[in-house]
């Protein structure tokens, strides 16, 4: 017979980070540092542990408990959230994906990314995070040290939320976890009612423009979704298993942007555009109306459509995919300014 009866909501848990306070890999982030992102659900990390579970030579036909072979040393561990977008974590999170520490957040065409060793100084944002998963049974964290934000999306749909703009994306590192961590105590959450909206581009108000792939007029938007990948390679150890060393944008940092759009004599060009497009890049704006209480804005200054497709909703509507891609030297793949 079981002798707990206590349970638990999956809203107990919650999913906390800060920037390290001692150098890369050092974690040790103070508790007021610490900032809660407001987390759809809790989704566990991928530990992805070592197991060699492989029958070795020996007498029968079976996995004997010798032939085991298991560890967490020189892993990767991914730590994947989805929630609201708010202003006090997504100016954290754009910072660290685009290794941008000013209010711009931009990947310049010649970025090459940024290479960091344990031990380095972090003075912002850019490097890395020490994140929590806060658990409400005994105080046990999982803590994880040396964290890197590998994907970032940023997405909207006016059918859902009266379009409160959403993020997701995910954190690696290269460090061993601690899983039973009672040190840690996040102060209380910040996020309350400062969130962002898909009306804050709505066609025709003052300062707002939402003119996507190149398009002269703004079209109607139902949904859109920006998409920045950073990958991050780890090398070097310690005797202990960890990781020493972070290398980004292995092999390119890569910045999508999708929409669906209302098909129109606005839009109507871009199955042709899509169809016959060489050489040529089309820019992208969403820029938020002028009086918004928080905003967001986002420019691609180049990118090439990668699909047009009808996307029947109660109109005839078009789901539009693009890639961001370098112009010259000193140009900006994307450029995303928060208030």
């Amino acid at each position: 017979m079981a002798t707990l009866a206590e349970g638990f909501s999956p809203k107990q848990f919650q999913l906390a980070f800060a920037a390290e306070a001692d150098g890369v890999g050092a974690g040790e982030a103070t508790d007021a540092d610490y900032k809660f992102i407001n987390i759809d659900s809790i989704e566990m990390p991928s530990l992805n542990p070592n197991q060699v579970l492989d029958v070795r030579h020996g007498v029968g036909r079976t996995l004997k408990e010798g032939d085991m072979f298991l560890s967490n040393k020189l892993t990767v561990k991914e730590i994947s959230f989805s929630g609201i977008a708010d202003a006090t974590t997504l100016p954290m999170l754009l910072s660290n994906i685009t290794s941008d520490a000013s209010s711009a957040y931009e990947i310049d065409a010649n970025y090459g990314g940024i290479d960091l060793q344990d031990g380095d100084a972090v003075s912002d944002n850019t490097k890395t995070f020490a994140v929590v998963i806060i658990t409400p049974e005994g105080a046990q964290q999982q803590y994880f040290k040396g964290c890197v934000l590998t994907s970032l999306t940023i997405n909207g749909d006016i059918s859902e939320e009266s379009g409160r703009l959403k993020v997701s994306g995910t954190f690696k590192t290269g460090h061993k976890p601690a899983l039973d961590d009672t040190t840690i105590a996040p102060t209380a959450p910040t996020y309350f009612n400062t969130n962002y909206f898909m009306t804050d581009y709505a066609s025709g108000e003052t300062g707002a423009t939402t003119r996507p792939f190149g398009l002269s007029d703004d079209p109607v938007m139902k949904s859109f979704s920006l998409t920045i990948e950073n990958d991050a390679v780890f090398s070097g150890y310690d005797s202990d298993g960890n990781y020493q060393q972070i290398h980004r944008a292995i092999p390119e940092v890569s910045v999508t942007f999708d929409a669906v759009i209302k098909y129109d004599a606005t839009t109507d060009n871009l199955i042709q555009t899509f169809e016959n497009q060489s050489s040529s890049t089309l820019a992208t704006s969403l820029i938020a109306k002028d009086n918004a209480t928080r905003n967001i804005d986002i420019t691609l200054a180049k990118s090439i459509l990668t699909d047009v497709s009808f996307s029947e909703e109660d109109a005839m509507f078009l789901s539009v995919s693009s890639k961001g891609v370098a112009g010259a030297s000193g140009s900006k793949i994307v450029s995303i300014t928060v208030e």
